[in-house]
């Protein structure tokens, strides 16, 4: 059930979002009259031509920030709720960084992300190397009890994903090299109709798989022996956790780069704004803020003339909020 201030939280993400995005449509280096930019959504002729690449590629870039964003927030809530660690999250983890190594086999020896086999091989390669490091987590987990070891434990499959990395920029082309840096920096533009339609595609679907996750979550947040209580399979609510935030961490990964601090800051943020514990409710306001987020962090790199990459802004707005949930922590501990 809904409550009041979760339906007001609703109104003000969604609304917020649609402000974003016609902010992120109606401005930028090259200005274009509002009544303009309408008749173009109309299908209608503008006077300068060039004006209806410019809206469809700032409206594309909105879409993607919208998906993306949202994508890693749910990913991040789901992560922290089966850890049981609020600073859990697809970067943190090392799962982000599994993604990178994948795509890094594949753009560093050659693959093109603009060819459809290049593209494919990339999407496959991310999702190994996401779910690679989330079944280790996950094994690792078994023997280690501690939250904040694993956290250091996924910080390593981070370090050492990246010694990879360097490894393979040793083989690679300066061409290939430079792609996979740019990549690297992070950014929601540069995607056309088809890779869009893949891209979105692919985390509505994930999304909508994530609310089969509902009840086993509502659980695991009272541990897991409540879990089996309630007559949850444990074994499989593991399987779909790592497919889903899995896949979910390199589709983003893949088409936008490694963008952090989102999938952990948002899930954070939207528990202490909102007084459900249904997480019916949290995963749909936890994508919301985390696409509102997103589009947010995309605005201001577009106001820096692109000079800013994505990464740097959510690390700006993200790691604050990160400072503050450890604080938190830290007193909790104290008053206990």
């Amino acid at each position: 059930m809904i409550v009041k201030r979760d339906a007001i939280l609703f109104i003000i993400f969604g609304m917020g979002i649609l402000l974003a995005v016609v902010m992120n449509i109606l401005y930028g280096a090259v200005k274009i009259p509002a009544a303009d930019v309408i008749s173009i959504f109309k299908g209608e002729v503008v006077e300068n031509a060039a004006w209806s690449y410019i809206i469809e590629s700032r409206f594309f870039r909105s879409i993607v920030a919208v998906f993306a964003g949202g994508a890693l927030s749910v990913a991040g809530l789901i992560l922290q709720v089966y850890f049981r660690n609020p600073l859990a999250g697809p970067g943190v983890l090392g799962i982000t960084s599994g993604a990178s190594l994948g795509v890094a086999f594949v753009v560093l020896g050659g693959a093109s992300m603009s060819s459809v086999l290049g593209l494919f091989g990339i999407i496959g390669a991310g999702s190994a190397g996401a779910i690679a490091v989330l079944f280790l987590l996950l094994f690792i987990s078994r023997f280690i009890k501690s939250s904040v070891t694993l956290l250091v434990a996924g910080l390593m499959f981070g370090y050492f994903t990246a010694a990879l990395i360097n490894i393979l920029y040793l083989s690679a082309s300066m061409a290939d090299t430079r792609a996979f840096v740019i990549w690297g920096l992070g950014s929601f533009e540069g995607l056309n109709s088809h890779e869009l339609t893949i891209f979105s595609t692919g985390i509505i679907f994930l999304i909508l798989c994530s609310f089969f996750l509902i009840k086993p979550l509502n659980g695991l947040v009272l541990g897991q022996d409540y879990s089996n209580s309630l007559g949850i399979h444990i074994k499989r609510t593991k399987f779909l956790i790592i497919l889903i935030t899995g896949v979910l961490a390199a589709i983003v990964t893949v088409y936008c780069g490694p963008i952090g601090f989102i999938g952990i800051a948002i899930p954070q943020l939207i528990r202490r704004m909102t007084k459900s514990k249904n997480h019916s409710v949290i995963i749909p306001l936890a994508f919301l803020g985390g696409a509102f987020l997103a589009i947010l962090a995309d605005i201001v790199v577009r106001l820096s003339g692109n000079t800013l990459p994505v990464n740097t802004v959510t690390a700006l707005i993200g790691a604050p909020i990160i400072i503050w949930v450890i604080m938190n922590m830290n007193k909790r501990n104290a008053e206990i």
